[in-house]
């Protein structure tokens, strides 16, 4: 047994700096105590990898959702003139100055493979039990489609990647993957084990709350299907992704580059269920298979996020998460609002991310005055102006005595004296603006039975079926079939009661699933495939006003920012792994 724990910290410890004995219940069973029954051995196996996963998926401050949220034209951590400074960091995530050795990478690459670590143990161990044990079978096949669903994430975000499936593997002998090698073997995965495992709804109470089913996996294969012309470059060099460098000064979609992503999609091949087709249509099979297997737009679209969002049959993916039991720490709302804001919801708040000006102007807000025009999930979403007093019940104090009204269209990626003067504020304009500049995060109801702070009866959203919609909507766009792809749009926007909409092209497609998917984990994916990551927008931009910790806006003319860069303490450890070109 210790032996086989070592060899669990070989791989996800001491190659990659991530995980310990602790984080294993298995260290504190003898095995023939640990796994007399199906119950104790699922216990000891798949439940403690998924009790692992905590809220880094989500919640944390470095998580994947956080990664992918504050590189994106949606929202971002301004510095607040001393709060949120931190030494540039959160600045450089927004503009693009990304580096090996920041912890944000470090600790979400660490958190990728500590859940995939533990997989490979858990898998190992059920090997030896499967002759006596039938069950077994099943729970190998579940903890491979997590396995694999891990391997996305770090195909997503770091491209060129390790691929180990054995916690006895030693780090000499680890080699990385080029990108197009892991997604093969992430998409052969999926459906390898697609027919082991169970067509109950995850997010729903019940045996199988919160675990990997087949629903899961058809949205994981939708959006590798959908990805799928960025999945299969292969980094060789720091120009490898010139093909989705944006050619456009707005932050938005150009067709023509579109084009010629289609074009390529349209010659990638994936097999699944037995049947092989190009990728934009595998993106509209696996979206298909979710409608047969009961996933549904809900009628109401904040019930997704609500206190008890246990009952919504379009959510896929999520976090089993409470005040009692499963207790995932979510910092999300606490450390958007304004301190008076959670104040007076008995919560602590940080006064930190808000939305950018751009994610605003997609919603239809240009102007103050636009406000009652704007897309109806702009106040599903985000707290703008004073109505987060319909919650607390009062107009709380803002900075220098004034009422707290948050100022969506003021958001800046640093408030300081050089920025002032270009805006023409006073000092007592300024004082006001930056505490309450920007829109903030409104997107889960706030609940306020929770005993602890944080860990609240929200179940933590990661994937839910509009994705898959929008991305059916987007593969039709590019394989031709205009109207279909209207059509199916529109569904999303009758849901929240938004005017249909008549025409359709990629950037429509782009902008609909900013405003559907506003605070969620897609955006920075999004951008990549639309060839819109590396463009400056109204918020970012050469010579934007930063904190001199911080570098300026990264023009990326060659696409190397479309991966992170792999952790300097990473690369320290296995000096077979190889830093990601360009950086």
């Amino acid at each position: 047994m210790k032996k086989y724990i070592l060899s669990s910290m070989i791989l996800s410890g001491l190659m990659f700096a991530s995980c310990n004995l602790d984080e294993t219940p298995l260290s504190k069973f003898d095995e023939s105590e640990a796994f007399q029954s199906s119950t104790l051995i699922y216990v000891n196996t798949v439940a403690n990898v998924y009790s692992s996963i905590g809220g880094n998926i989500y919640g944390g401050t470095d998580g994947i959702q956080s990664m992918n949220l504050l590189t994106s034209d949606m929202a971002f951590i301004p510095g607040r003139q001393g709060d949120w400074v931190d030494g540039g960091k959160w600045q450089n995530l927004t503009l693009h100055n990304f580096n090996p050795s920041q912890d944000m990478f470090t600790n979400n690459w660490n958190h990728i493979y500590s859940i995939i670590g533990l997989c490979n143990s858990s898998i190992e161990k059920l090997e030896n039990f499967k002759s006596t044990n039938p069950a077994c079978e099943d729970y190998i096949a579940e903890l491979r489609a997590l396995r694999a669903i891990y391997y996305y994430f770090a195909l997503d975000n770091y491209g060129n990647v390790p691929i180990v499936v054995s916690a006895s593997q030693s780090v000499g002998d680890v080699a990385q993957s080029s990108r197009s090698e892991v997604f093969a073997f992430v998409v052969k995965e999926l459906t390898d084990v697609l027919p082991s495992l169970s067509e109950e709804m995850s997010q729903k109470s019940g045996e199988y709350y919160g675990r990997i089913t087949k629903g899961i996996v058809y949205e994981c294969l939708a959006k590798l299907a959908i990805n799928a012309p960025v999945y299969t470059t292969d980094l060789t060099t720091a120009s490898s992704m010139s093909a989705f460098v944006g050619n456009l000064t707005d932050g938005s979609a150009s067709e023509t580059l579109g084009s010629a992503i289609s074009a390529k999609g349209n010659n990638i091949n994936m097999a699944v269920d037995g049947t092989t087709r190009n990728c934009w249509e595998t993106a509209i099979y696996c979206a298909d298979k979710l409608e047969e297997l009961g996933y549904e737009l809900e009628n109401n679209y904040s019930s997704n996020f609500a206190v008890a969002n246990e009952t919504s049959s379009e959510n896929i993916f999520v976090r089993p998460n409470d005040d009692k039991m499963y207790m995932i720490w979510d910092c999300n709302l606490m450390r958007s609002w304004h301190y008076n804001h959670a104040g007076a919801m008995n919560y602590s708040g940080w006064n930190g991310p808000c939305a950018t000006v751009r994610a605003m102007n997609v919603m239809g807000l240009w102007k103050d005055s636009d406000l009652e025009k704007a897309d109806p999930r702009l106040v599903l979403n985000y707290y703008t102006y004073k109505d987060y007093a319909d919650e607390c019940g009062i107009v709380a104090d803002g900075a220098t005595d004034q009422d707290l009204e948050y100022l969506p269209l003021l958001a800046r990626v640093d408030y300081n004296t050089t920025m002032q003067k270009a805006e023409g504020w006073s000092d007592t304009q300024l004082a006001h603006i930056v505490k309450c500049g920007g829109a903030r995060m409104k997107k889960y109801e706030f609940d306020a039975t929770s005993t602890i702070q944080g860990d609240n009866n929200n179940d933590l959203v990661i994937w839910r079926y509009a994705d898959a919609v929008l991305m059916k909507a987007e593969a039709q766009y590019r394989l031709g079939r205009t109207g279909e792809a209207l059509a199916t749009l529109n569904t999303i926007r009758a849901r929240v009661g938004a005017t249909p909409k008549t025409t359709i092209n990629l950037n429509t497609i782009l902008d609909e699933r900013m405003m559907e998917f506003a605070w969620e984990d897609s955006r920075r994916t999004d951008q990549v495939r639309f060839a819109t990551w590396t463009e400056p927008t109204v918020d970012r931009y050469p010579n934007v006003s930063h904190n001199a910790s911080a570098g300026g806006w990264n023009q990326d003319t060659q696409g190397y920012t479309c991966v992170f860069p792999i952790p300097q303490a990473v690369l320290d450890l296995n000096t077979n792994l190889k830093q990601n070109p360009g950086y």
